[in-house]
């Protein structure tokens, strides 16, 4: 942060808005003007956690609160200021876009796959002219987080040019990984091309289980050196894992194995259903995380802060599937987000906007929901007949 202890982060006629550095380090945001009170939910649900909770990282000109959002001050956030005020009058944005960039060891391209049949699928690369018109639309729409997702984007050869190819007054950019081809070189690459986030997915501290579960042989041990890789080159870090009620006791161990990496944050994400029903998540989970994640936030201790969408998601602002996030599969479908294999269009057919309107008019992703929205019995149904599932199901029963 600047020296001076308040600076204005936001203008516009009748309303400012000032972020206020305490003496613990800790910011809060104040709205002055006329216009203040129009903002004053908006700031309350920001205020919550960046008034009690320890920040991702500080420099000198800027506070992180989390790997995941832009950092104060910065043009990225007074976008995110301007797109909550029109949240707040209805007018929801896809603040985050998640752009899938590689279809190998891509779940979601292997789903492709099997729905349709392909015996032998292309694993080349989405083509760079989809990828950029994904995030020229998802910018004009008013995005300010991009984030290249599922499988191992670092394995498309043109990923730091895509990260290099976002405006970054517009948008922060995240890209996950599995460490499978990330090297201490590309880690620079990254860096310097304007990555603010390298998001380290990691199953388990077993390494034999996380292994079995990526498949592949020695992806633990990629994935922590990624890690030592990102820190290295000046990223912001996240170990990020989902969890369901099987797996709630692997939370605080990874956690700890978090602290003793150096991370900057602790990313735990909830496991929602599957077409088959799977991976629930129930009170009692829930319950572990919250309290998990207060009483680390809460602390003074040099460790990993806790992002957990059970609170940003279910506590704060709402699961975000359709309201304030929408994803880009490879094949150019645009789904809610990348949980949900439900395309609402696709970005070779149209453009991303119309598209977005289409998804808003989807009664289940235009109410404000604690939990997501596959926990809906009809959605998820409706998700299934979108996949012909029913009928794929009783087909592979009929084979056994």
């Amino acid at each position: 942060m600047p020296k001076s202890n308040e600076i204005c982060v936001f203008q516009m006629p009748g309303l400012d808005i000032d972020v206020i550095k305490n003496e613990d380090g800790k910011i809060q945001l104040k709205g002055k003007g006329i216009l203040r009170f129009i903002v004053k939910p908006v700031l309350f649900a920001m205020n919550a956690p960046l008034s009690s909770e320890k920040p991702a990282n500080v420099t000198e000109d800027a506070v992180y609160p989390s790997t995941w959002l832009p950092p104060i001050p910065s043009p990225v956030f007074k976008r995110l200021i301007r797109d909550e005020i029109k949240i707040s009058f209805g007018s929801f944005i896809p603040e985050t876009v998640s752009i899938e960039v590689v279809r190998r060891n891509n779940p979601n391209f292997k789903r492709y796959a099997n729905l349709h049949g392909i015996e032998k699928p292309d694993y080349s690369d989405p083509s760079e002219e989809q990828i950029k018109k994904a995030i020229d639309q998802a910018l004009e729409m008013g995005a300010v987080v991009i984030t290249f997702t599922e499988g191992d984007p670092m394995m498309n050869e043109k990923i730091v040019d895509y990260v290099r190819y976002v405006d970054k007054t517009k948008a922060s950019v995240m890209a996950y990984t599995w460490g499978l081809d990330l090297t201490p070189e590309k880690a620079l690459a990254l860096k310097e091309a304007g990555l603010q986030t390298l998001l380290v997915s990691l199953y388990s501290t077993d390494p034999l289980v996380h292994d079995q579960k990526r498949g592949i042989e020695g992806a633990y041990e990629k994935a922590i050196a990624a890690i030592s890789y990102g820190l290295d080159a000046g990223l912001l870090v996240t170990l990020a894992t989902h969890l369901d009620d099987s797996r709630i006791e692997e939370m605080e161990k990874l956690w700890k194995l978090a602290k003793e990496l150096g991370v900057h944050e602790f990313s735990i994400w909830e496991s929602v259903p599957t077409l088959e029903g799977e991976r629930q998540m129930g009170d009692s989970g829930r319950k572990k995380i919250r309290d998990f994640y207060k009483r680390v936030n809460a602390s003074s201790e040099n460790s990993p802060r806790i992002f957990a969408n059970t609170v940003f998601e279910g506590d704060m602002f709402g699961t975000l599937a359709g309201r304030r996030w929408l994803h880009v599969t490879t094949e150019g479908d645009v789904w809610a987000d990348p949980y949900i294999p439900m395309a609402y269009g696709n970005i070779h057919k149209e453009p991303l906007k119309m598209i977005w309107k289409k998804m808003r008019k989807e009664p289940v992703l235009r109410e404000k929901r604690d939990s997501h929205v596959l926990y809906d019995p009809n959605y998820l149904q409706k998700v299934r007949k979108a996949n012909d599932w029913d009928f794929r199901h009783k087909r592979s029963n009929n084979k056994e």
